[in-house]
């Protein structure tokens, strides 16, 4: 397997990467060059619900979602820097499947549960809502891992304050779509994005200016989207590498034209590299 170059966009010689192909593969791959090197990964892996979730059909459950995830966490704290974090986006259905993996790899010492209300009337002027059986479901969980916790310190946020376990304002699953339709001209491109704001508060957290942030869910792009976003706001360097596959064409369709517009209709001072894994 080798990693063949596709094309590159806007700034040459930024260090952002995009790279399209099954990201267990990919990180098996990246393990030696980026050893210890990233401060933060944040990932949003399917739910494992009825609702499909691009680019991951069912047959990758086959040994049990729990496995499916536990593979490419192992993977992934190997390339945390000693003060590294995981950010993992996740609802009830998986939730306590993701903690016993999370704490068998990390320790329970080093895993924290935070909460993002994904409903907000100040965001939420296109949601289309659901049927409600019994109780409205308004929040999803973010679960924190840190490589070591002892020697781990946030920033503030944007408001001055620490990171809180609620983390409200920072948009919603409804005005996430809207982000991606301002781009890429369509809500329904993507299922399942995250708000920019969401990503980028953890983002301002937990790294320096010149952090990696890895993705290897990457979706609709929205972690290299923030990064490029923070990067203009501060006069940081951090970079970005994400992956996804091309299932049902998401990363020629959504992830590389998304970070193409984000540049261009930002100014951002930013590029990235797209690469492709093959056998």
């Amino acid at each position: 397997m080798k990693l063949s170059y596709v094309s590159e966009y806007g700034i040459k010689g930024t260090g952002n990467l995009l790279i399209e192909g099954d990201n267990l593969l990919v990180l098996q791959q990246m393990q030696e060059d980026y050893d210890q090197t990233i401060d933060l990964i944040t990932i949003d892996p399917p739910y494992n619900t009825e609702i499909p979730y691009i680019g991951y059909k069912d047959s990758s459950f086959d040994e049990g979602w729990a496995h499916f995830i536990e593979e490419r966490l192992a993977l992934a704290k190997g390339f945390l820097s000693e003060t590294g974090v995981v950010f993992i986006n996740i609802d009830e259905n998986e939730l306590f499947n993701l903690l016993d993996v999370c704490y068998s790899l990390f320790g329970s010492e080093n895993v924290n549960i935070l909460i993002w209300p994904k409903v907000d009337e100040r965001f939420d002027k296109n949601r289309i809502e659901k049927p409600v059986r019994n109780v409205r479901s308004t929040h999803e969980f973010i679960v924190l891992c840190y490589n070591n916790r002892e020697k781990t310190h946030f920033n503030t946020t944007k408001e001055g304050k620490p990171l809180e376990s609620i983390i409200s304002g920072c948009g919603t699953t409804s005005s996430a779509k809207d982000e991606v339709a301002e781009l890429l001209g369509d809500r329904h491109k993507f299922s399942t994005p995250k708000p920019i704001a969401l990503i980028k508060e953890l983002i301002r957290v937990s790294t320096t200016t010149n952090s990696i942030v890895m993705d290897f869910f990457a979706g609709s792009g929205t972690a290299g989207h923030a990064v490029m976003d923070l990067n203009k706001e501060d006069g940081g360097r951090r970079r970005f590498i994400l992956i996804t596959n091309n299932e049902s064409g998401i990363c020629e369709s959504v992830t590389y034209p998304r970070l193409k517009a984000c540049i261009d209709a930002n100014q951002y001072y930013d590029g990235f590299s797209y690469l492709r894994i093959e056998d």
